[in-house]
């Protein structure tokens, strides 16, 4: 592979953010008697987009109101609550960024959050300007863990499969990357260490340890 480009996820790869996430689920079920165990949230709902979400939580515990209520609310709530309180980035976020720029690596952000769930951390760490393309779910009619994100995000850029890579923290993530034809490199965290990544090409426990994986890849490595 003549690797040029990382296609990034951000919640749970690059924003330390799935708790909070949850958090804020659980605050909008409140008034409905709903509760999301921290198992239950790891096992089914880490990763996914909120319309997926959503559909889950009516699945699960029988709740009668309407998918575009519940959308509004979630997006609304992650809006106002991140940007009360700033998420911080995962260990190692910036330093692999500037890695990945320095060894002339073009980057994507794919996401299956929405553009405005997303922006409150963007601009509190000031990271829009490391990606020449950034996916959102707001972007694309069907999100992660359809490939539809990766596809589009590999478009704007116009890389081939066989010229990027994926970054990924969740089993539905991986999914999405694998179906669009991309190797993905998957890095677990608390919320995803149960998931199943066997499609990834790579298992690593830090973004510090897919950095120096993946500096290994590059032509002129050692090796």
């Amino acid at each position: 592979m003549a690797l040029e480009g990382l296609l990034f996820d951000f919640d749970g790869t690059l924003g330390d953010s799935e708790r909070a996430h949850h958090l804020v689920w659980n605050e909008i079920l409140a008034p409905y008697g709903v509760e999301i165990s921290d198992a239950e949230y790891k096992r089914r709902y880490s990763g996914n987009p909120v319309p997926a979400c959503v559909a889950m939580v009516r699945e699960d515990y029988g709740l009668e109101v309407p998918d575009e209520t519940l959308i509004q609310a979630k997006v609304a709530l992650t809006r106002q609550r991140f940007s009360e309180q700033p998420i911080a980035l995962m260990a190692h976020a910036v330093e692999t960024l500037d890695w990945a720029r320095e060894q002339g690596l073009r980057l994507a952000l794919i996401t299956g959050s929405g553009r405005e769930e997303l922006m409150p951390t963007l601009e509190h760490h000031d990271l829009a300007h490391w990606f020449e393309a950034i996916v959102t779910r707001n972007d694309v009619t069907h999100s992660k863990p359809h490939p539809e994100s990766y596809l589009t995000g590999l478009e704007q850029m116009q890389l081939g499969v066989d010229q990027a890579m994926a970054l990924e923290d969740t089993h539905h993530g991986v999914q999405s990357a694998v179906a669009a034809g991309l190797e993905v490199i998957a890095i677990p965290n608390a919320y995803s260490s149960d998931h199943d990544f066997s499609a990834a090409i790579r298992v690593c426990d830090s973004l510090e340890a897919a950095r120096d994986w993946l500096q290994g890849q590059l032509p002129g490595a050692d090796g």
